[in-house]
């Protein structure tokens, strides 16, 4: 008996506790704003945001900027081949460069030196193996330690960039070592 009343006070205390929170809502721009339960949702600005029901609001894709993304993107893809930049793969569970990567960064550091205003743009990878923060880790490692050697080869630090995207834009989606081996990369993309 007494156990049921404790619940049922936790239950209750719980529903108190949860009537009385600001409702969140995030617009498209990235902005949220709060607003009581009780107030008007006309009061939030909408505008990229699209009403489900009294008090809830959901972001609304923005076309434009999706588009714009993919564009960026495309265009990264078009500099980065012309260049002839080469990426770097890494054996599994490290980020130490290997001899043939080594060779490939520095054919890529002697481009960047004849082009002296290029700016790169290191994504570091990894397979599928391992928990999705342990692979963002790794995966920044293997980044900054091309970013590292290329700063070793007379690259300044203020042309390049980093940044790590785990397991999260395989560039391989087959499950074999041979495809494992192709998403373990510090790949260069040439910003345009």
């Amino acid at each position: 008996m007494k156990n049921r009343s404790m619940a049922v006070w936790a239950l209750a205390m719980g529903t108190l506790l949860l009537g009385g929170c600001a409702s969140k809502s995030v617009q498209s721009g990235g902005q949220s704003s709060y607003a009581s339960r009780n107030a008007p949702i006309s009061d939030l600005s909408t505008q990229g945001a699209e009403r489900v029901s009294p008090g809830v609001l959901y972001a609304k894709a923005d076309p434009s900027s999706a588009n714009r993304q993919a564009a960026e993107i495309r265009a990264e893809q078009t500099a980065t081949l012309a260049a002839g930049l080469r990426d770097v793969f890494f054996g599994y569970d490290s980020w130490a460069i290997s001899e043939e990567g080594r060779q490939a960064l520095m054919k890529d550091a002697d481009w960047l030196k004849t082009h002296g205003t290029a700016q790169l743009k290191i994504e570091g990878h990894c397979d599928e193996r391992g928990s999705s923060a342990y692979n963002l880790v790794l995966a920044e490692k293997r980044a900054k330690s091309v970013r590292n050697y290329l700063m070793e080869l007379g690259i300044t630090t203020n042309r390049l960039s980093v940044v790590s995207y785990g397991k999260e834009r395989p560039f391989c989606n087959d499950r074999s070592e041979s495809c494992f081996q192709q998403n373990r990369r510090g790949h260069l993309v040439l910003k345009p």
